[in-house]
């Protein structure tokens, strides 16, 4: 049975990683072997993989004594690596299979990036250290550590999850390199910002600084809440060849897009359905990424219409160029309700 917490982190990051990327009941039977449970999340991108061990201080066991507390963190610091060190070892034999949150059974790629994440729960704990270093094998590995009410701050902050796992990467790194830093003093344009970065991870907007500039220090606002929107509802309006969980592709695909693609995305979306509402059915954006090498099409149009493929590939694109296609296609079902459907291509379909 879940506890109070897991439920929670698992409804959460369906939130923010979508139905179709998490994976929350992992308990599985090796071959020969009696049952084990691994770590209690994994969010799944097929090429990134994110681990995540929950370890809650229940309420009624909960104690004035800091010692205390400090040696019930110390304890589940262990166990927590232990678990992460088995699941991380049973996803690179490839005996792992297990169901997401949209009732898909889906395999793990041996060769995935994984991305390892501890998150404790205990009010009593303020200070924690938040890199820990644990075995795999012979090998040294490291693992970010957050509480979570901090886990939290960090999905709500960032949002998108390609952002998070460049995020929980750039903070590994961060640590390794400075240690557990109480104060950091940013110089920018407009002057000096002095931040805590172990307090309420304060250490997501020195991240935001450095991989956007000063213009991304806010919050996300309003075009990630739209997106996320999108993709809540993908598995409704989707078409790919009519293949059952059509929509997994396009969420796995969208999913690596990062803030500014995001905004990129909502801001076509958004030219789409004015020029739709206008009867001016035509193609009214692209996107383009040559170093992913996908392209995402924007279509105003009628609604359930789209432009074929092959007529895409052939007019507008090089097939050689391009590995990953996506058609959005923007249209009004009436006057004040609006649709958006997808498509998607992949070349690695291509028999």
């Amino acid at each position: 049975m879940m506890t109070n917490s897991e439920r929670l982190l698992s409804a959460f990051s369906e939130k923010i990683f979508y139905k179709e990327l998490v994976y929350s009941n992992l308990k599985f039977t090796p071959p020969g072997k009696t049952e084990v449970e691994l770590a209690d999340l994994i969010i799944n991108l097929e090429d990134i993989v994110i681990i995540v061990q929950l370890k809650e201080r229940n309420e009624s066991d909960r104690t004035e004594s800091i010692r205390t507390e400090e040696r019930w963190l110390h304890t589940n610091r262990k166990n927590a690596k232990k678990q992460i060190a088995e699941t991380i070892k049973y996803i690179r034999e490839g005996t792992t299979t297990f169901v997401n949150s949209r009732g898909m059974k889906m395999g793990i790629r041996q060769d995935a990036r994984i991305v390892p994440l501890v998150v404790f729960d205990n009010k009593s704990i303020e200070d924690y250290k938040h890199l820990l270093s644990y075995q795999i094998e012979a090998d040294e590995e490291y693992v970010n550590c957050i509480s979570l009410p901090d886990f939290q701050i960090m999905c709500k902050r960032l949002v998108s999850p390609m952002e998070i796992i460049q995020y929980i990467e750039w903070r590994e790194r961060f640590y390794k390199e400075n240690g557990e830093v109480n104060y950091l003093i940013t110089d920018t344009k407009n002057g000096f910002f002095i931040s805590k970065p172990r307090n309420n991870e304060a250490l997501v907007t020195q991240y935001l600084y450095e991989s956007y500039g000063e213009e991304k220090l806010s919050d996300v606002g309003d075009d990630v809440v739209l997106f996320n929107q999108y993709l809540y509802v993908l598995h409704e309006h989707t078409d790919f060849s009519s293949e059952e969980n059509s929509s997994y592709p396009i969420v796995v695909f969208l999913a690596h897009l990062r803030l500014e693609e995001i905004r990129c995305f909502v801001e076509r979306v958004r030219k789409g359905l004015e020029t739709s509402k206008n009867k001016d059915f035509s193609l009214v954006g692209t996107m383009r990424n040559t170093i992913r090498n996908y392209c995402i099409v924007f279509t105003a149009t009628e609604q359930g219409e789209m432009i074929p493929f092959e007529k895409l590939i052939e007019t507008i694109y090089e097939t050689q160029s391009v590995t990953e296609l996506l058609q959005v296609a923007t249209s009004w079902v009436n006057s004040t309700e609006y649709r958006i459907d997808f498509m998607y291509w992949s070349k690695m379909n291509i028999n």
